[in-house]
């Protein structure tokens, strides 16, 4: 969802309605330990009990640290590749959690990683460090000043994504990590997220995986060149399917091919449908700048 100083933003988070949808969400969290949810809409990130188990056990591998830049933090889970062997190069994905998951545990934010990426299988087909950073309260990935008369994005990157590039940066000289293969993925606010990484650093990344976003149309032209692979549900009723809609059309008029799922009748609940859509991750490893 965008900027929470917009006029729609202080209208969702400060009333009395917005109150109570959190104390139900929280009364929902602590009866369903594997379960995510996303704007109050329930997430399924496992299906049954050996999954849970090696998703569990996966979730438990990632090692925690928190980025110091001054006087501010930035809490981040990282996961390692399998059999890692530092004297190879990995790809890296970056996955950003939505807006539901922000706070300072540096546990919400790996609720929705997708399991194509973290189970006995996905880790040997795609062996790749995870970087998974956790905005903190009150905090946005990208903020929209004056949404929705307008989609344009700050001229300056918000703090937690400051601190994220200054992460990556710490990241790429520390690690083995292949620069012509950093990808990036996130869903709604961290889809947000994903699309203003893209414009901050389009040099950066060599492909991306936004689902049910809204981004800043303008910027199409810097980033048509990286492949994208976006999402949403025609049925959105929290950033509506138009948003994603307008910069898949803003990137193909600035010469992009951009791919593009809309999935009919879903709503802002898709992100799991969205990471187990046949191919995805064959084709996400297949990029390079």
């Amino acid at each position: 969802m965008p900027d929470a100083e917009s006029k729609v933003y202080q209208k969702v988070l400060f009333n009395a309605a917005d109150i109570k949808m959190k104390i139900k969400h929280l009364l929902i969290f602590l009866l369903s330990n594997f379960t995510c949810f996303v704007y109050g809409q329930k997430v399924n990130v496992v299906t049954t009990n050996d999954s849970l188990s090696i998703r569990k056990k996966t979730l438990s591998e990632f090692k925690k640290d928190v980025y110091i830049s001054g006087n501010d933090s930035l809490p981040y889970r990282i996961l390692y590749p399998k059999n890692y062997n530092k004297k190879k190069q990995y790809p890296l994905v970056v996955f950003l959690a939505g807006d539901g998951e922000r706070g300072n545990d540096n546990e919400k934010q790996l609720y929705a990683i997708p399991n194509a990426l973290i189970d006995n299988a996905g880790r040997e087909k795609y062996p790749c460090f995870i970087l998974a950073p956790q905005c903190p309260p009150k905090r946005l990935w990208v903020r929209f000043p004056n949404f929705p008369e307008s989609l344009q994005a700050t001229a300056e990157p918000t703090f937690p994504a400051k601190w994220t590039f200054e992460l990556l940066g710490h990241l790429t000289k520390q690690l083995p990590i292949n620069q012509q293969r950093i990808y990036i993925t996130g869903y709604s606010g961290g889809g947000e997220g994903t699309f203003d990484f893209l414009t901050r650093r389009p040099d950066f990344f060599a492909a991306a995986i936004p689902i049910c976003s809204v981004s800043d149309t303008a910027k199409a032209n810097s980033i048509h060149p990286i492949a994208i692979w976006a999402f949403h549900g025609d049925k959105d009723e929290i950033n509506n399917v138009r948003y994603s809609q307008l910069m898949i059309a803003a990137l193909k008029k600035g010469g992009g091919q951009p791919k593009y799922t809309e999935y009919a009748g879903m709503g802002h609940n898709i992100v799991n449908k969205a990471y187990t859509e046949p191919g995805l991750f064959d084709w996400l490893f297949s990029q390079k700048k």
